[in-house]
């Protein structure tokens, strides 16, 4: 039996092992940690149960058949998330290493583990199934799963939000399906390189590969652009304690929001209000 649901994300879920240092090394340095601590993540499992707290949401992703596995998706029922399209894989479940420095800003290293073994054939049954007006997926899955959920999205007409993330070369097809394309400044400057410094004009170039794009600006705000529209957004300035899921938590409740039917601009401005937020609240390991 088909489960529609609003929204549904493709994507990770891994454990994450969290160091806090005063600052980050140098190449070739060591340094001491602070603490180590363990958090529950993953691109696709961050922005599920953000996108859970305002619309019906399924995540289509694997993990282990392990303990770390079972927490995982305990997490996610928990925030009322339907997992019943994650599969469980012989393989260990997925893990990030995550350094944060007192400024809150980090550096991630994902090993994919079971995430590997999601592919595209399940991925297209999983969407048959929920059949969300929303899809979001990023780039840590393997790159055929990408390419075949904006094939489905674009032969539905569903809407497609990209985030890519890790950037990775895309095949034009794709970044063409995009409505949004949602990336960081890093990520914006991947995908349209030839622009000058101004620091909005990589929004205006990434309407020329996708139908859209939302550009985050940390501090600096949110940029959208949209047809021959562009609208800065501003941002409660909060002393960021930790940075790690900011994104996610933005695109997740984009999604939702766009797919409950508000505009692009007013999804964002809710979107860019919640990471704000999310950034400035301490977090338990």
């Amino acid at each position: 039996m088909n489960s529609p649901v609003d929204v549904a994300v493709v994507g990770t879920l891994n454990v994450d092992v969290i160091i806090q240092v005063d600052r980050m090394p140098e190449v070739g340095e060591t340094i001491l940690g602070r603490s180590v601590s363990q958090r529950l993540g993953g691109k696709g499992a961050n922005q599920a149960l953000a996108a859970a707290r305002h619309a019906p949401t399924a995540l289509i992703g694997t993990v282990g058949d392990d303990e770390d596995g079972e927490r995982l998706l305990t997490a996610q029922r928990g925030g009322g998330v339907d997992v019943s399209h994650v599969l469980r894989a012989h393989e260990a479940s997925g893990r990030a290493f995550i350094e944060v420095d007192d400024d809150g800003d980090n550096r991630i290293i994902v090993l994919a583990g079971a995430n590997r073994e999601l592919t595209a054939e399940h991925a297209l049954h999983a969407l048959d199934a929920t059949f969300p007006g929303v899809v979001l997926t990023q780039l840590e899955s393997p790159p055929e799963v990408t390419e075949a959920v904006a094939d489905w999205c674009s032969r539905h007409d569903r809407r497609f939000l990209l985030n890519p993330s890790p950037v990775a070369d895309l095949p034009a097809h794709v970044l063409a399906a995009a409505d949004p394309l949602v990336v960081n400044e890093h990520e914006a400057r991947f995908y349209a390189p030839d622009v000058d410094d101004d620091p909005v004009a990589p929004a205006r170039s990434l309407l020329r590969v996708a139908r859209s794009a939302v550009m985050t600006l940390g501090a600096h705000g949110v940029v959208v652009a949209e047809g021959s529209a562009m609208r800065r957004i501003d941002v409660e300035q909060v002393r960021a304690v930790d940075t790690t899921g900011a994104g996610d938590v933005f695109a997740g409740i984009l999604g939702a929001h766009l797919a409950s039917g508000r505009e692009l601009v007013a999804a964002a401005e809710l979107a860019a209000a919640a990471a704000t937020e999310f950034v400035a609240r301490p977090r338990q390991g």
